[in-house]
Order: C-alpha cells, then sequence, then structure tokens
C-alpha cells in the first residue's frame, strides 16, 4: 500500500516537473487549445439538445464535399509532420515544398467547406433558421477561423524558409535557432489539434445530421 502511495506521489512530481519544464508559449498554446475545445464542447451539447427541440431535417444528409475536406485537412498534418522532419534534416527544397503543400491543402479544405455549406442551402437549410442544422454552419464556420489563424503562421513559415532557400548560412541559423524551432512544433502541435478536433465534428455530424 504504502509502496503504490510513493509510486503515485513520484507520478505527481513528474507531471508537476514536466509542467514546469514546459515553454510559457507550450504552456499558452495548450491552455487555448482547451479553451478551443470547451468551446466547441458547448456548441456540440446546444446542438444535441437541438435535435429533440427542432423538427427533423427531410431528405439532408451532412454534404459528401465534407468528407473530401476531412481527407484533405488529415493529409496536410501528415504533409506537416515531412515539413517538420525536413526542418530538421536542414532540407530547406523539401521544407519549403512541404509547407506550401500544407498551405494548398488548407485552401482545398476552406473551398470544401464554402460549397458544403451551398449544398446545404441548396436542400433549404439556412443560416439564419433556428433547426439544428444551423449549428452546422457556425460550429464548421468557428472550426475554420480557427484553422485560418494557423494558415497565417504557415504563410510566415513559407515566408521565413523562402528567404533563406539560397543562403546556406542563414538556413543553418534558422535550424538551429530555438525560437525558429518552437515556432515550427507550436504550429505543428496546432494544426493536429485542429485536424483531430474537425475530425470528430466531422464523425458527430455524420452520426447525428
Amino acid at each position: 500500500m504504502q509502496q503504490r502511495k510513493n509510486i503515485q506521489a513520484k507520478h505527481r512530481e513528474s507531471s508537476f516537473q514536466h509542467i514546469e519544464k514546459m515553454h510559457p508559449y507550450t504552456m499558452l498554446l495548450v491552455l487555448g487549445m482547451v479553451g478551443i475545445a470547451m468551446i466547441f464542447l458547448f456548441l456540440v451539447i446546444a446542438y444535441s439538445v437541438s435535435i429533440a427541440d427542432s423538427a427533423p431535417i427531410s431528405e439532408v444528409r451532412l454534404p459528401k464535399i465534407f468528407t473530401m475536406g476531412t481527407i484533405i485537412l488529415l493529409g496536410s498534418s501528415l504533409a506537416l509532420n515531412l515539413a517538420t522532419k525536413a526542418f530538421h534534416e536542414d532540407n530547406m527544397r523539401q521544407l519549403n515544398f512541404m509547407i506550401f503543400l500544407v498551405l494548398l491543402m488548407a485552401v482545398i479544405f476552406t473551398g470544401c467547406q464554402f460549397l458544403g455549406w451551398l449544398d446545404l442551402k441548396e436542400h433549404g437549410v439556412f443560416l439564419a433558421d433556428r433547426s439544428s442544422g444551423t449549428f452546422l454552419y457556425v460550429i464548421s464556420g468557428l472550426h475554420l477561423m480557427h484553422l485560418a489563424g494557423g494558415m497565417l503562421f504557415l504563410v510566415l513559415a513559407l515566408i521565413k524558409s523562402y528567404s533563406v532557400r539560397h543562403n546556406p548560412v542563414k538556413a543553418l541559423i534558422m535550424v538551429t535557432n530555438p525560437f525558429d524551432r518552437l515556432r515550427l512544433e507550436l504550429l505543428t502541435i496546432y494544426w493536429h489539434f485542429l485536424g483531430a478536433l474537425w475530425l470528430l465534428l466531422f464523425f458527430f455530424f455524420l452520426y447525428t445530421f
């Protein structure tokens, strides 16, 4: 019994030590992601309640274009992992290509979302309605707003990597700079978070819509 308590105490100490070693920017990102997750949790709960209170929408299904967008967004996470690998290997050419690819896939995902909204509109689901379908606009739109923030940092990362692609000295400085490493790490964490969040939302709407 005492041994189990000692193990639990050591586990708590190691957890606190891990938090203490966490960079302040990483801590802010984690807190931000927790806040974002709570917002979406509240919206999902509100949507679930609205399903029981509103009449069902006849002959309306989740737009198929959302499925394509989901696959593309998950693919962008893989591409960003390859970009991180290229960064650590000091491969500026691959880094530039992968960041550009992630950004391009994010733009395509954005287009898929807009096409999905148009499909909903054609089937009689409007943003101004009080039906449960309105939550699909709100939740997917809010997710897209957070994704736009990640796209902004992708643009900045692309500009930075592109500017040093022909200068080995500047490229070496960038890949050895702790701040640049941290910035790419935080961007990767945030992007994976948005991808995982949308995947959960997609399957939730696929099951309930």
